[in-house]
């Protein structure tokens, strides 16, 4: 059976001393160096140190995500406008038009029974057939000289 326990020093002689004289005393008995990853067991001692840097660490943790919950909802905000404006550019030429809100002019032309939209421009902007009540030519004389 080994000598050697896992989690227990060399010899107990080791206990006294420091970090630099038990790695000159391994060397000189040693059979071969290597740098690899391993695992070592954790002392109570070393288990509490872990729990306080955790609670430390998770501490650190929830500050800066309720700092970037902030910075988002101002990032959010900030981009707001700038999507909605993208949005209706995209559609504007997706459509190859605008929806827009403004004065129309109605002309009427009752040879072929439309109604003309006219914007402030001047341009057409819409085209649609005369209702009936917009064909009378008589209602539309006492309401234009009832507007007068």
């Amino acid at each position: 059976m080994s000598q050697f326990k896992i989690g227990e020093h060399y010899d107990p002689t080791f206990k006294k001393l420091d970090a630099l004289e038990i790695q000159q005393n391994l060397e000189g008995i040693c059979y071969e160096i290597k740098e690899e990853a391993y695992t070592k067991q954790l002392t109570d001692a070393d288990l509490a140190e872990r729990k306080t840097d955790l609670a430390e660490v998770s501490i650190e943790i929830s500050e800066l995500e309720y700092e970037k919950k902030q910075i988002n909802q101002e990032l959010r905000a900030k981009i707001k406008t700038p999507k909605a404006v993208r949005a209706e550019l995209l559609e504007a030429i997706k459509h190859r038009s605008e929806h827009r809100k403004g004065k129309l002019f109605l002309v009427d032309e009752p040879e072929s029974s439309m109604m003309y939209y006219f914007d402030s421009e001047g341009i057409c902007v819409h085209a649609r057939p005369m209702k009936p009540s917009e064909k009378q030519i008589k209602i539309r004389t006492l309401k234009n000289a009832s507007n007068e």
